[in-house]
């Protein structure tokens, strides 16, 4: 046993083994670009506090220079919970906070979700998928152009047509 592990409290050492195990398990996940790789943060100190600072975040990390580290989610190992985010959600955050797209692969965002939840669940955690907070889906809808929409250009030139075919018919006798 480490000096680290002697000294660390049985929920941290819960935590430790948990990141070890899921770090093991995803250490060939490599997402584009960035050459992002997966891991599980362990605990800050030697104490969770009984369990009450249990949350451990998942994680992106580039290899390239450039991009930023990317929270994908949590698990925490006192309620046996874990929230993973879906690439929208990632999107819309990375959207207000750097003002464009994220620029991640999202056919391998989505395989690494699969892989990183049936982990989670074969570790007993009940593993949920999480959309854009309200506030940002609110916030990506697209904006009025100022222009006229197609429906109300046509409107008005079938309005139009038809006022002119009454005043034809009106006249033409």
């Amino acid at each position: 046993m480490s000096r680290r592990a002697a000294l660390q409290t049985y929920h941290a050492l819960q935590a430790s083994e948990l990141a070890a195990a899921v770090n093991e398990a995803l250490k060939k996940v490599r997402l584009r670009p960035g050459e992002y790789a997966a891991e599980l943060t362990e605990p800050e100190g030697p104490s969770t506090a009984g369990g009450l600072q249990s949350m451990q975040h998942v994680r992106l990390v580039p290899r390239v220079a450039g991009h930023p580290t990317l929270v994908v989610g949590h698990a925490d190992q006192g309620d046996k919970k874990a929230e993973l985010r879906t690439f929208d959600h990632l999107d819309a955050v990375h959207r207000q906070r750097f003002k464009r797209p994220l620029e991640l692969d999202r056919k391998q965002y989505e395989d690494f979700l699969t892989l990183a939840r049936g982990l989670l669940e074969a570790l007993h955690f009940r593993t949920t998928l999480v959309g854009p907070p309200a506030e940002l889906a609110e916030n990506e809808r697209p904006a009025p152009s100022g222009g006229m929409s197609a429906l109300v250009l046509g409107s008005i030139v079938v309005g139009l047509a038809l006022v002119g075919l009454g005043f034809w018919m009106l006249f033409a006798r």
